[in-house]
């Protein structure tokens, strides 16, 4: 996490001392920092901003380069970010344990699988109804932040 907050200095100073990008708005800029905490108070507008780019068929964040306006010199500091689709698979429970007799089997012990999303699948019925990945119930979208090449929060889910 901390070379995440390195990163949003030096993009936050970056940012603050010199004019926005031509490329970007303050408000697209902002997702960068904003998406990795899963935009929390006061992200209100690069959510949105977010979801303009969506609806007009773009990337979620804008390119870094549009935003990050003269970094400093030897700063070394690079963000990327990846994005896709992904299945959601909800909490649902598995037989664990079970109990054989002659030909018949019981199942006496239960857990719990959490709810996960597979990334870059979406979830599909065929003819049949039979979903892939099997158990899924939608698809939903992702985005990740990185610095460094490490990724600087958790990923981002919406549909």
């Amino acid at each position: 996490m901390k070379p995440f907050f390195v990163a949003l200095s030096l993009f936050a100073a970056a940012f603050a001392f010199t004019a926005p990008a031509q490329a970007a708005s303050q408000d697209e800029c902002a997702i960068w920092i904003c998406l990795p905490g899963g935009f929390p108070s006061g992200c209100g507008a690069a959510k949105s901003a977010m979801r303009d780019r969506i609806k007009d068929m773009k990337s979620p964040l804008p390119s870094f380069s549009s935003c990050a306006v003269n970094p400093p010199n030897g700063s070394g500091s690079h963000m990327t970010s990846d994005h896709g689709f992904a299945a959601f698979i909800p909490a649902h429970r598995v037989c664990s344990q079970y109990r054989y007799r002659r030909d018949d089997r019981e199942c006496v012990a239960w857990e719990t699988v959490p709810d996960r999303y597979v990334k870059n699948t979406r979830c599909r019925t065929d003819r049949d109804g039979n979903r892939t990945p099997r158990g899924c119930t939608r698809t939903y979208r992702w985005a990740e932040v990185f610095v460094e090449g490490q990724l600087a929060g958790p990923t981002y889910y919406w549909n």
